[in-house]
């Protein structure tokens, strides 16, 4: 992902605060996050076209897709989508439960934020912008959407955009 390689250089240009990288939690994450990440593909990457791709690149993000899919996207989706959430869920599970370990706050670390944090919160943040029924499926599939939700109010500062 270039997102680590990124990340690395701000880390060695602006030390503090630390996002923490390599610890042992985000490797855990991301463990988790690939698997159900994974299983999702068949509801995201066709809800990418309905809901977030825009007019002037939709038919290069179909045409590319079909040659990814070797079908129709939406044909795709229609076929391989039904019980992809149910498999998603216990990787979706680990996810709250790694979220639970530390009690000391919302985060994957406690109160203390980390570049994992944002990894997740960006997942999260991904699904609602395929809808609004897509992302309470997601927080139902958790086992405690409350978690996610409080977390995700902690990382507010971090995601509401100044416009």
């Amino acid at each position: 992902m270039d997102s680590y390689k990124i990340v690395d250089v701000i880390e060695e240009k602006y030390p503090e605060p630390s996002v923490h990288m390599n610890n042992p939690m985000q490797d855990r994450l991301r463990a988790s996050m690939i698997k159900f990440m994974t299983e999702m593909v068949p509801v995201y990457v066709p809800g990418v076209a309905k809901n977030i791709i825009g007019e002037k690149s939709i038919d290069f993000f179909l045409a590319t897709r079909l040659q990814d899919v070797g079908m129709p996207l939406y044909e795709y989706g229609e076929k391989h989508s039904p019980g992809a959430f149910d498999r998603a869920e216990p990787f979706a599970r680990e996810i709250t439960a790694l979220l639970e370990e530390n009690t000391s706050g919302p985060f994957l670390l406690g109160d203390v934020v980390s570049y994992a944090d944002f990894i997740w919160a960006g997942i999260l943040l991904f699904f609602q912008c395929l809808g609004e029924k897509e992302y309470k499926e997601v927080l139902r599939i958790t086992g405690d959407g409350d978690v996610h939700t409080k977390f995700l109010d902690g990382l507010r500062p971090w995601t509401e955009r100044n416009t």
